[in-house]
């Protein structure tokens, strides 16, 4: 027989600020007896885990050579021994981190569990560098994208470009490697190069910058400021208002 069992709280750290934990993230923290984390952001509050709580990073991206681990497996384990576990997501559990297949494998596994908010990225950094990312009667919406695998010949991309004469904004997150390419579709479908970009990296934590550029010259500000990823990108003109 197994002992009584808690759930597992699959939980967003935000973008790494501590301070920046939902007061019930925080509170499961301190309390955990299980912490259990594959993700850099995540290492920022790790010290608020109690002394006697087992914090375990999981590495799910080995390199060659090296064991692939089933972060949910070793939830499932602890889970079934009596312990209270904390999965750790960067952000926001469900903005383009995964939490809904971990939501599915425990439902599958009849394992109670709970998603805890988070901050995403593109809202901290609208916030904390005082981004517009809409404008009364201008812009109505806020369009988060994720560009790291593009498999879809840029069609998504294109389709994108579509909402900025609509005055809105899109934020792109782990854009950096295809944001060349991007740019270039965008400008084909007849964005002006001199649409305004704001350029947030680190968000949050102490090595944090933001810049004010444009289409044409994102990749160059970045270069001659040192910025350092990870970055989100906003893209609308109506960016330039607070940003000096």
């Amino acid at each position: 027989m197994f002992l009584e069992k808690a759930k597992v709280y699959i939980t967003g750290t935000g973008p790494g600020d501590p301070d920046l934990l939902t007061v019930k993230a925080r509170r499961l923290i301190e309390t955990a007896d299980v912490i259990l984390y594959d993700c850099l952001p995540a290492q920022h509050v790790l010290e608020l885990a109690k002394p006697s709580a087992e914090v375990k990073f999981v590495n799910r991206h080995p390199g060659e050579g090296e064991k692939k681990e089933d972060l949910l497996e070793y939830a499932r384990r602890y889970y079934e021994a009596g312990k209270t576990v904390v999965r750790l997501k960067a952000g926001d559990a469900l903005m383009f981190n995964g939490g809904d297949v971990d939501a599915r494998r425990l439902r599958d596994w009849g394992i109670p569990f709970e998603i805890v908010p988070g901050v995403t990225a593109s809202c901290a950094a609208a916030n904390l560098f005082a981004i517009p990312v809409t404008e009364l009667h201008k812009s109505d919406a806020l369009v988060n994208l994720i560009a790291f695998e593009i498999n879809d010949n840029f069609a998504h991309i294109r389709d994108v470009a579509r909402l900025f004469r609509h005055g809105d904004t899109v934020a792109l997150y782990m854009a950096y490697d295809n944001l060349e390419a991007i740019f270039k579709v965008w400008k084909e479908e007849g964005v002006d190069g001199n649409m305004p970009v704001v350029i947030a990296a680190m968000v949050s934590l102490k090595e944090e910058a933001v810049a004010l550029a444009t289409i044409d010259t994102t990749l160059q500000v970045i270069n001659e400021r040192e910025m350092l990823s990870p970055f989100v990108f906003f893209a609308g003109k109506h960016l330039d208002v607070f940003i000096s």
